[in-house]
């Protein structure tokens, strides 16, 4: 017998799951800074657009299938992001589900929104008590979002090739997560030290149009991203540079300690407790537009950022839980399925018990990505 017969043999008696495919749809408003999720309703609730995969199908085009039937819209650029299968995730049966995320300026859907009664936009922290695992395809599309917004300039593209400076800040301050208390956005010229210095934009030597004539001031510089390659939502840089942990320790902005980092404005006490942990266990501290991104040497991951007067701490979602019932200042925030974030404020670590939670929270955090190999 061939062995295609042997595997058609083997395999006729063996039950096979049917595959979904759910799509957190993403949207940016500018205008309120925000970040919304598209639902549709069906079956009497509401719920991420989704279906099954049909015969012959691939899971890009049963995503696109599935968004202009279900929600009106269509052109979008899906992005896969997790695979769910746990057997008992769909009362109708064994069902795996590919999860993706499509983000999209909130303009370009409120046509769409406002013309259906099945379909509207909520805001991602509202999304919550949504069927099968719907609450955590959000969490996951939202931090997968943040994460590649924190890299990199307008990495989906919605700005076009060329944007003013303020457009630019004004959509990733919508992306970001709110500000903490004591906490604020960057400044336009923080912004654009940061995105100007590092290479990551450059000025097309173009000007915008101004949208009333005769309007007064000078036209708004345009600027377009700088050296790049596109992978789905994501942008990363053509050039190839040297392992973070070859790197010397002022290379791209990056210390090993706040005294060695350039201009931040995180609190001393923060500081100091980094720093006391780096001792130990060797970091890389890295300026942002928004944070200081504490990383282990050598690691792409993040394990903590370090705000003006909050240290928010990634850790496993019932280590983080734990840490959040015992101490209530701490803010939770339940960033995706696979990762929690304790927010630590300033304040809290003047107390030397609280402070030595934080301490074992950052310790942990750490650990768990230097773990992971």
């Amino acid at each position: 017998m061939s062995d295609q017969g042997e595997q058609d043999r083997s395999s006729a008696g063996h039950r096979r799951p049917s595959v979904a495919v759910d799509t957190a749809v993403l949207t940016v408003d500018v205008r309120n800074g925000a970040l919304g999720v598209v639902q549709h309703q069906r079956r009497g609730e509401w719920a991420l657009p989704g279906t099954f995969l049909h015969e012959g199908e691939t899971l890009a085009d049963a995503v696109l299938r599935s968004l202009a039937e279900e929600v009106g819209l269509r052109g979008t650029r899906p992005q896969q992001l997790h695979v769910f299968e746990d057997p008992e995730r769909d009362d109708r049966g064994w069902v795996l589900c590919v999860a993706h995320v499509v983000l999209l300026l909130a303009e370009d859907v409120d046509p769409v929104a406002t013309s259906r009664d099945d379909v509207r936009v909520v805001s991602v922290d509202d999304a919550v008590g949504q069927p099968f695992d719907h609450d955590a395809i959000v969490r996951l599309a939202v931090d997968r979002v943040r994460q590649d917004y924190a890299l990199q300039p307008d990495p989906a593209g919605l700005l076009g090739e060329a944007f003013p400076l303020k457009s630019l800040q004004a959509l990733h301050d919508a992306v970001a997560p709110q500000p903490g208390p004591g906490e604020s956005r960057p400044s336009i010229d923080t912004f654009r030290r940061y995105m100007v210095g590092k290479g990551l934009i450059q000025p097309t030597g173009e000007f915008a149009r101004k949208e009333r004539p005769g309007a007064m001031g000078k036209p708004a510089e345009l600027y377009r991203r700088a050296g790049e390659s596109r992978d789905g939502l994501g942008i990363r840089p053509v050039r190839q540079e040297r392992n973070r942990a070859e790197r010397p320790a002022d290379d791209a902005g990056s210390a090993r300690t706040f005294g060695e980092l350039g201009a931040h404005n995180v609190a001393p006490a923060i500081q100091r407790l980094v720093d006391e942990v780096g001792a130990e266990v060797p970091l890389t501290l890295t300026v942002m537009p928004h944070y200081v991104a504490v990383r282990p040497a050598g690691e792409e991951r993040v394990a903590a950022y370090a705000r003006p007067q909050t240290l928010s701490v990634g850790l496993d979602p019932d280590a983080a839980v734990t840490v959040a019932d015992d101490h209530p200042d701490f803010r939770l925030e339940r960033t995706s399925a696979a990762t929690h974030h304790v927010h630590v404020p300033a304040s809290a670590l003047d107390e030397a018990a609280r402070r030595q939670v934080a301490r074992t929270a950052l310790e942990q955090a750490l650990a768990r990505i230097t773990g992971a190999h």
